[in-house]
């Protein structure tokens, strides 16, 4: 009995002892504190359920409970939009012995200034909490990470990969070398500024080692994404590409725009504009309101190329209008920046406050002045764009017409007409010869032979078309095509020797006066590629033979051929059509 006595009160010796240590809070906060790293959410709940009582507890108690409501509330990313509570919790523990809470709310006080655009303030706070550390704390790391993105964010780069890596040796020492792949990522990101790519690449692959070894794939294919965007920035269109589209597939990156916006640039560079188009539509998806307003630019630049003008209105119009918004943010962070600074200065120095008033009423009148100028020059643009397009769609119309008329007389169609007319002449002639009327009789006959003498031109024009084709298909040259597109070994010659192009088109236009000069007058926006397919098209070169002559896919001759189609407005989108409208032509 003694025995069981002596232990019950040694537990209760100890259980008060600990509560001497420290403070003794609410069950509630202290779960909050167990869920805080886990399940923030879950601490934010806990904590606002003591919303009504925690007035009634020790002055200590409350200070934590706020800290501790700040720190969930960072945690899950919902922004601080005032310094006064933090505030006060900071001149509490600077008070206070406890160096570990004091830490902690110098650095919740940089985090509620950088939620705040106040990087001046943002750092010093942060400072202070890696200056008040004596030991190691997990916000210690935190706290060089955030500095490094304040620096980044000022433009000060130098700094940044100072504070950075000091984040990496703090881990190091610490044995955790696998929790620095944002710190070299960050790292990364300022030598890309800087525009140093070997280095840019060393720290983007040095980042994604750390992210593997720490078995998390989200940050790892966040990073690697990130590094697959930076290779088509200097040009690795291959590289960049591989990457991105491996990235795409991975469901541990959340947001993917980045992936999408890169990859619409990748595929316009190398024409394969469908593929673009796809891409700059994911971009829109995802409700960035950058990347959708770039985005919508480019759909507005690819639409205008392939002709179709009313959807390029469509998108140039929905980047206007985000271009507003666009314009209101940047002047809105723009004036925060400013306001953040004059506040900081403020309080470090009363005396430049009247500066700073004129500082910030001279970058407003300049802001206003530029998006009035924006406005007006683009309300201008739109107006001579809209006529330009009219004047445009007019002209291509009386083109259009124009060929069509030199396609019919000189075609079977008008010989055709032209026999039905001399058959109606004949039989006017027959009835002018019953009635002896003489006059009638010569000029009945001057109309036929003229009909007639039309026929024979057309008949001799395709005649010496024919023969001009023959005379071409015994040519070192066309027999040089037609063994291109029977054999992929063959076709170097040609895809190397633009002097041999030029005198294909010499010899096309000769057999089939102004061709070229027709495909160009009516669709402005052809490409050399797009061209040289409807040359080979017109010589009667299958698709696959063409491919083969281009040192092209199949698929990539498809998709061209389709994009003509579409260009060229035939009716029905398919090869026949499209063959028979070439060779019409």
């Amino acid at each position: 009995m003694k025995t069981r006595f002596s232990l019950l009160f040694i537990l209760l010796i100890i259980g008060w002892s600990s509560c001497t240590d420290r403070p003794c809070y609410p069950l509630a906060m202290q779960e909050a504190e167990s869920y805080m790293n886990s399940r923030p959410d879950s601490a934010l709940y806990l904590l606002e359920s003591l919303t009504d009582s925690i007035s009634s507890f020790p002055e200590e108690t409350r200070m934590y409970y706020h800290l501790l409501c700040i720190q969930a509330k960072d945690k899950q990313y919902i922004e601080h939009t005032s310094d006064s509570l933090i505030n006060r919790i900071v001149k509490f523990y600077e008070g206070h012995d406890d160096v570990d809470k004091r830490m902690m709310a110098y650095y919740y006080q940089g985090s509620t200034y950088r939620d705040m655009n106040d990087a001046p303030r943002a750092l010093k706070a942060f400072q202070q909490a890696v200056d008040v550390s004596t030991q190691y704390n997990v916000l210690l790391p935190k706290a060089y990470n955030q500095m490094g993105s304040l620096f980044m964010y000022q433009g000060l780069y130098d700094e940044a990969i100072k504070i950075n890596r000091k984040n990496i040796e703090l881990y190091t020492k610490l044995g955790q070398p696998n929790k620095t792949s944002y710190a070299l990522r960050d790292i990364a990101r300022m030598y890309s500024m800087k525009e140093a790519s070997d280095s840019t690449l060393h720290y983007y692959n040095r980042a994604c080692d750390a992210a593997l070894a720490d078995k998390d794939s989200a940050r790892y294919y966040s990073i690697f994404s990130e590094m697959g965007t930076y290779f088509y920035q200097i040009g690795k269109i291959n590289s960049a590409k591989q990457i991105l589209l491996d990235a795409i597939l991975q469901n541990e990156i959340k947001n993917k725009v980045h992936i999408y916006f890169t990859l619409a640039y990748i595929y316009t560079d190398l024409q394969l504009l469908d593929s673009a188009q796809y891409y700059y539509k994911k971009t829109l998806e995802c409700n960035d309101l950058k990347n959708s307003y770039y985005s919508y630019r480019n759909l507005f630049s690819l639409n205008k190329e392939q002709g179709n003008h009313q959807s390029a209105i469509t998108y140039i119009e929905k980047a206007l209008q985000l271009k507003d918004s666009i314009d209101t943010i940047t002047q809105t962070e723009a004036i925060a920046k400013i306001n953040s600074l004059y506040n900081y200065q403020h309080t470090e120095a009363e005396n430049s406050q009247l500066k700073l008033d004129t500082e910030r009423q001279k970058n407003w009148l300049l802001t206003l002045s530029l998006f009035s100028l924006l406005v007006i020059s683009l309300c201008v643009y739109l107006i001579l764009y809209h006529k330009q397009k009219r004047t445009e769609i007019i002209l291509e119309q009386k083109r259009r017409e124009q060929i069509e008329q030199e396609k019919y007389d000189n075609s079977l169609a008008a010989i055709r007409d032209n026999e039905t007319k001399i058959a109606e002449l004949d039989k006017l002639l027959n009835k002018a010869t019953t009635e002896n009327d003489l006059l009638k009789q010569e000029l009945l006959q001057v109309q036929k032979r003229k009909l007639e003498a039309k026929n024979e031109e057309i008949i001799q024009y395709k005649k010496e078309q024919e023969l001009l084709f023959a005379e071409f298909k015994k040519s070192e040259l066309y027999k040089e095509i037609w063994l291109a597109s029977n054999s992929e070994e063959a076709n170097l010659g040609l895809t190397k020797s633009p002097e041999k192009w030029v005198s294909i088109q010499e010899n096309i236009d000769l057999i089939f006066p102004h061709f070229t000069k027709r495909i160009k007058d009516v669709y402005t926006s052809l490409s050399e590629t797009e061209l040289q397919v409807c040359w080979l098209t017109k010589i009667g070169i299958s698709p696959s033979g063409i491919a083969r002559v281009l040192n092209l896919s199949k698929q990539a001759i498809t998709n061209i051929r389709t994009r003509l189609t579409k260009k060229m407005r035939i009716k029905e989108n398919n090869w026949n059509n499209f063959d028979h409208f070439i060779e019409e032509m």
